[in-house]
């Protein structure tokens, strides 16, 4: 009977992903990249320098968040709260890690081409103009 109990506790306390020996059982709570990513997604897509300076910082930081969790995941690295990733948990870690990065590249895909659109649009816009100031000119003088 009291080997039922134990084995029922240490269930439960796997499936809702419990703090197991002081790591984390696959949970993302510390990963900041989630939080970035939401951040990139609510960016204004604009033509503009400020556009651009925040795009750049967004991703920029995002690769060092990025490299900070592979040393993290490869154990090189402790995490936040000084712990070393047991090897057991590694490829969990990993497996995680490529997850953000897959959307954060979809994301930050998404974002250039939206803005390369609205640059082309506009570039297009100014051709328009100048076709029709040519032919203006071109009416005038003959």
């Amino acid at each position: 009977m009291v080997r039922i109990i134990l084995i029922t506790i240490l269930l439960f306390s796997f499936s809702v992903s419990a703090d197991f020996l002081g790591f984390k059982t696959g949970d993302d709570n510390e990963s900041k990249i989630p939080d970035l990513i939401e951040k990139l997604k609510k960016l204004e897509v604009e033509d503009s320098p400020i556009y651009e300076e925040k795009f750049n910082l967004l991703v920029k930081s995002i690769e060092n968040s990025m490299e900070e969790e592979k040393l993290i995941c490869s154990g090189e690295t402790a995490d936040s709260s000084g712990k070393v990733l047991p090897k057991e948990s590694r490829q969990l870690c990993f497996r995680g890690l490529k997850t953000h990065y897959l959307e954060a590249m979809d994301t930050i895909f998404d974002l250039k081409k939206k803005y390369l659109g609205l640059i082309h649009a506009r570039q297009i816009e100014k051709l328009s103009e100048i076709q029709k100031k040519i032919k203006v000119d071109i009416d005038k003088s003959f």
